[in-house]
Order: structure tokens, then sequence, then C-alpha cells
């Protein structure tokens, strides 16, 4: 069975227009195949702007967690699945698409007025299912597990976004 895994990766101005300009290496680029070894190993800030960030397999339930939507929508929290421009070719269930700095800036805003109890009180596993979300069944099995695995990775976002924030960072995502 092929999973589906949304992963991100921060880029700046140069790199934006580089990838816009040739997109023929942005699964390279999102992916990390291009990163230096020592960066890895290397210590470095929760989100070096090198590395790639994902939310495995849970990315579309962490987003209908944020916006209450399968799909995209029109909220700032709609950062995972947004309405963003389409950049490169299929990259497997796709294309990339770019997400801009500033919607990375009103996400991280937007994550920052929610707390996790209000997320607790959001989460709707059956909702999810009915919805058609990427693997809400297991999470719907999972009970308050899956609702704590949920909440771990609205964290490791709410500090992705809070990063490309501070440094005015756009990101490249994909499903993969």
């Amino acid at each position: 069975m092929t999973t589906m895994i949304w992963t991100a990766r921060y880029a700046d101005a140069d790199t934006v227009a580089r990838l816009r300009a040739d997109p023929s290496g942005i699964g390279a680029f999102v992916s990390g195949f291009d990163v230096d070894e020592a960066l890895l190993d290397a210590p470095a800030e929760v989100h070096n702007p090198a590395i790639p960030f994902d939310l495995d397999e849970q990315w579309q339930a962490i987003h209908h967690l944020l916006t209450g939507s399968a799909g995209a929508t029109d909220d700032a929290l709609s950062v995972i699945v947004g309405k963003f421009p389409k950049i490169g070719k299929d990259q497997g269930f796709g294309a990339a698409w770019l997400i801009p700095a500033g919607a990375i800036i009103d996400a991280n805003e937007a994550l920052e007025a929610v707390s996790n109890a209000e997320l607790r009180k959001r989460y709707d596993p059956k909702a999810m299912v009915a919805d058609g979300v990427y693997g809400a069944k297991l999470l719907l099995e999972d009970g308050e597990g899956g609702l704590d695995f949920v909440i771990d990775d609205v964290d490791r976002l709410r500090s992705f976004l809070r990063e490309g924030a501070k440094r005015k960072l756009a990101a490249f995502a994909m499903i993969n």
C-alpha cells in the first residue's frame, strides 16, 4: 500500500525564484536530496531551513482539525492543504506547491491564537472519516491515543510555522 506523506521545506526568495524558473528539481529540493549530510549531524535549530519537515500520514487529519474541512479553505489555517500556486510536474500525488511567506506568517498568527485545549474540543475522528480524511479510520480506532498523536504534530507544525514566520521564509510543499 502506498502512503501519502506531506512534506515541506523552507525556501528563501532566491530559492523560490530559482525553482519557479526551473521547477525540474523541486521534488528533490522538498525531499531534501540536496541536503549536505553534515547539516543533518550538526546541532541545529528545530527547523533548520536546509532540512525538510513532514507531517507524515496524518497531514490531512491535522488540516481537518485546524479548518474543519478535508480540502483547501480560505482560512489562514489552511496552510497544509491550501489554495497555493502549483509548481512543476506531478511528484506522485500531484505537483508541489509554493506556500508564500505571507501565508506562513498568517498561519502562524492564526495557530498561535488557538490553544491545544480548543483543538482537543474540535477533534472529531468520526467527522474526519465521513469527510474522507486520509488515515482517519486509524485515528478513530486509536481513540484518545489518536488525539494525542495529532496534537503532538500540531505542536510540531506550530514550531515550523513560528520559525518560518520569524525568518520570513516561504516553503514548498508536496504529497509524496
